[in-house]
């Protein structure tokens, strides 16, 4: 297979710029932060810059205007055991979608569960038990294209926290839409837990914030995607992100790069 010097030069830089820049933004603490590993491989490794490139399964999540540009039904799922040191951590989501003549209906499941905590009542140290913690999101999405150039979809999220013997359940909301600007430009925008869905654990109410998130899809040549994403958290600084995926061969391999983790002082 002959690659072109072109090639060569575009995979290296984005090679090394996976391997220099690609990070997730540091936000642990915040409630419903477990589905920021990302919902599934391909937008995870364009560092979740995705609001304006969803065209697949994973725009679930990512941005369910994006639902309505598949052509077929659709399925993802994804494993992940996180921390290999660390034994009882494991991540994962599925996601299933189907286009119908009034518009495209999707189903996905997020989830994180943290097993074998050791119980500490006291400073005497543990007791020898163990509890565990799991969270998971569920979303039910519709996507239909409301002119050529111009597609919606709405996500509602069904989300349900349990650590020991206390457990909580809320329901959120997402919004987005993706614009067609010309063959090569599209523009996304998507809001996120737009009513504040609250979830009680013994009687502390966690709400999850709302966001905005902000993209553009640009193609300068075919095989080439950039992915610029300014994304807005209640009570936070801006967070510049950006993503590619460039097509080396057909539709088998593709080389993938992002950054997410710059926050811009304004």
């Amino acid at each position: 297979m002959e690659i072109k010097m072109y090639k060569v030069i575009i995979v290296s830089v984005l090679v090394i710029l996976n391997y220099n820049l690609y990070a997730q933004s540091g936000e642990g603490g915040e409630i419903g932060a477990f589905m920021k590993n990302g919902f599934g491989a391909r937008a995870s490794a364009m560092g979740n810059s995705f609001t304006a490139v969803s065209n697949d399964v994973s725009s679930i999540y990512y941005n369910p205007a994006g639902l309505s540009l598949l052509d077929k039904t659709q399925v993802l799922g994804m494993y992940s055991s996180l921390f290999n040191d660390v034994d009882g951590i494991n991540y994962g989501n599925l996601a299933v979608a189907k286009p119908f003549s009034f518009g495209t209906i999707g189903l996905g499941v997020v989830y994180l569960n943290v097993g074998d905590i050791p119980y500490v009542p006291d400073n005497t140290g543990p007791d020898g038990t163990t509890f565990s913690d799991n969270e998971i999101a569920v979303f039910l999405t519709y996507s239909v294209m409301y002119v050529e150039t111009l597609r919606m979809g709405c996500s509602i999220k069904f989300l349900h926290h349990s650590i020991a013997d206390y457990s909580g359940s809320g329901v959120g909301f997402d919004i987005g839409f993706m614009s067609k600007f010309s063959d090569k430009l599209t523009f996304g925008l998507m809001f996120q837990d737009l009513f504040g869905a609250s979830i009680e654990l013994n009687k502390d109410s966690d709400k999850y914030p709302a966001k905005v998130k902000f993209g553009a899809s640009y193609k300068p040549v075919e095989s080439l995607i950039i992915s610029p994403q300014i994304n807005f958290s209640e009570g936070k600084r801006l967070i510049f992100a950006v993503g590619t995926e460039y097509k080396l061969y057909r539709d088998y391999i593709y080389v993938r790069s992002g950054f997410n983790n710059l926050a811009l002082l304004i």
